[in-house]
């Protein structure tokens, strides 16, 4: 696992620093492979990864010019191809387009969807929304350059499945 993310819309920012204070003094190591959801007055205090930003979250463009590239890789989750090209344009690291299938009410968006974004964009495009190991197939072929996934590592078992069928599709 490259890189792991911090995400808890209900969690405070003062539970979110106690959490990445905690990691600091038990596994400092882990903070350079943390990425926090939209909180950059945590990425401005601690040496993390990254911050990923949702799609109506703050510009892409603002949070690059309070830090710039090598400080801090700013990500931004999409949901169509020409959101994924302007978060490109604005300075993003990455994106994550999603959903690749139903999850939560969303409807997934079309095959065709991710294959043009990973063969238009320059930076890695990561795949999530709906992923289980029964259902990678979907992405044979697409190039993306990686997943992100919650649900599919919430039990040690399934987690196992979707790491092995994941490297087999990719």
């Amino acid at each position: 696992m490259d890189y792991f993310q911090l995400r808890d819309r209900e969690a405070s920012d003062r539970e979110f620093e106690r959490f990445l204070e905690r990691l600091a003094s038990r596994a400092p190591e882990l903070l350079a492979r943390t990425i926090v959801n939209d909180r950059l007055a945590l990425a401005a205090t601690f040496p993390i990864a990254g911050v990923h930003l949702p799609e109506a979250g703050f510009p892409v463009a603002a949070v690059r010019s309070r830090f710039p590239r090598g400080r801090l890789l700013i990500g931004r989750s999409v949901h169509g191809l020409e959101a994924a090209v302007a978060a490109e344009r604005e300075g993003a690291d990455y994106v994550i387009l999603g959903p690749v299938a139903p999850t939560g009410g969303k409807r997934p968006l079309p095959p065709d969807v991710f294959r043009e974004a990973c063969r238009e964009l320059r930076i890695p495009v990561w795949v999530v929304g709906g992923l289980e190991p029964r259902n990678l197939d979907l992405l044979r072929g697409v190039g993306a350059s990686g997943f992100a996934a919650i649900r599919s590592f919430r039990d040690a078992g399934r987690a196992r499945a979707f790491v092995a069928r994941s490297a087999a599709v990719n």
